[in-house]
């Protein structure tokens, strides 16, 4: 195994019960912070009669309201721009962002410089150490920089820890692979699909990726770094490592894959992490599937306590071949509580349909789940393309009878499956967008 290495081993290798002490000691400070400068928390806590000095203990947590993602958008509806959950005045802040507004309409994030500079950095270090990087690596970063947090926040702390940023914004696919190559680049980032489509396109040019100087891949913004399939797909087509990167905009950076590659880490000296029955909101069992719930301890723009997160994780605290006792996410984030739907009667979540899909060779990366109104008699719908213009229409039929089968055998339900042509499924570089309901 490579040589493991941390940010703040003290830290990261704590017993439990210390760490659940430090992390207690944090969430009543940060509670007392919201409390003190927000007006949207000060408000919620008084309605709900729960002050900071009432949370005594760990199990003393589960008493405090959630945050919800609606909240925060009535918030800056009724008080624009910023809404009155923020912690520090607008003229504080260094950085904007925006989430994606795929699930409605977009909450506008605002980071102080303290946040920026320092939580941010402290965050991303725990990934830089976690997936082996050094100040000698460069990294390429193919993304198109604008409102969306994506890849900001990881370039910005890998530079101030001195790795060299080769920006790959306004290119082609072509021209990055080029660059990736030209530049010498150590790791490159992106989400799962953008990844894939980058390799795929490295080949279509006659390049290998695999003999290039790339030796580890961060993938975010999708569930796909730990799809089996995707990850080893990825692997492939670079001849590196794929490690998880997990976060969103609202909540910050907070987890990281280590080079054991059992699970992502929960940096929990900066983040409370529940995981609870999205139902009953109960918390689930050991290695149970349940809904993730954060809280930040550290962060002073926005800091949100409780906040759903709306992903369905599996937790495992059992200390990690790396060392580290930071809880694990098993599979890392392994859907959306709101993504998972429901047909004849199965529970089915699209990254177990990717994974399927990426088992296939015949079958490029790209694909779309179209789920039928309830009642309308319909089938689920697969739509794949092949992966080439050299497979037959012979392996075609073969390879999707054999997806069928083992689609039967999975998730016990039989999909119709569309073949489209090869490149007519839409290409994504940020969050893809597959699973359509009629």
């Amino acid at each position: 195994m490579e040589e493991v290495r941390y940010w703040q081993e003290e830290i990261e290798t704590l017993a439990r019960q210390e760490l659940k002490a430090l992390q207690l000691k944090r969430f009543r400070k940060r509670m007392a912070y919201v409390y003190k400068h927000s007006p949207m928390y000060k408000k919620k806590y008084d309605d709900a009669g729960i002050r900071p000095d009432d949370i005594r203990t760990i199990e003393d947590i589960r008493n405090v309201p959630f945050t919800m993602k609606e909240e925060l958008r009535e918030s800056q509806a009724e008080h624009p721009p910023w809404g009155d959950f923020m912690c520090v005045p607008p003229e504080e802040g260094v950085r904007v962002f925006q989430t994606t507004g795929t699930t409605g309409i977009p909450v506008k994030v605002l980071l102080n410089k303290k946040d920026w500079t320092v939580h941010f950095y402290d965050q991303f270090m725990h990934f830089m150490y976690g997936y082996g990087m050094n100040t000698s690596d460069i990294l390429f970063v193919p993304f198109g920089y604008g409102l969306y947090i994506a890849w900001w926040g990881f370039q910005a702390a890998l530079e101030q820890a001195g790795v060299m940023i080769v920006p790959g914004g306004a290119q082609s696919s072509q021209d990055r692979v080029k660059n990736i190559l030209e530049w010498d680049a150590t790791v490159v980032c992106g989400t799962p699909t953008y990844l894939l489509h980058l390799g795929e396109t490295a080949r279509s040019m006659g390049l290998s990726l695999p003999d290039s100087k790339v030796k580890i891949v961060a993938a975010a913004g999708e569930p796909g770094a730990n799809v089996p399939a995707t990850k080893a797909a990825i692997e492939e087509l670079y001849g590196a490592k794929c490690y998880d990167d997990i976060g969103s905009s609202e909540i910050s950076n907070f987890g990281f894959e280590c080079i054991v590659q059992k699970g992502t880490h929960v940096i929990e000296s900066m983040f409370y992490a529940e995981c609870l029955d999205p139902d009953t909101l109960d918390p689930v069992g050991p290695g149970e599937v349940g809904e993730l719930v954060l809280s930040n301890l550290c962060t002073e723009s926005m800091p949100l306590l409780r906040y759903r997160m709306k992903d369905l994780v599996r937790f495992n605290r059992d200390k990690c071949d790396c060392g580290r006792t930071f809880l694990r996410l098993d599979g890392g984030i392994l859907g959306r509580s709101d993504d998972m739907f429901q047909f004849a009667g199965v529970n089915i979540f699209p990254s177990g349909i990717e994974n399927l899909i990426r088992q296939k060779a015949e079958f490029s990366s790209e694909y779309q789940i179209v789920v039928p109104r309830l009642g309308s008699g319909k089938r689920m719908k697969i739509r794949v393309e092949p992966a080439s213009d050299q497979i037959s229409e012979t392996e075609m039929s073969q390879a999707v009878q054999e997806f069928i089968e083992t689609f039967k055998y999975r998730i016990t339900v039989t999909p119709d499956v569309e073949i489209a042509k090869v490149g007519e499924l839409p290409r994504f570089e940020l969050k893809a967008k597959r699973l359509i309901r009629e």
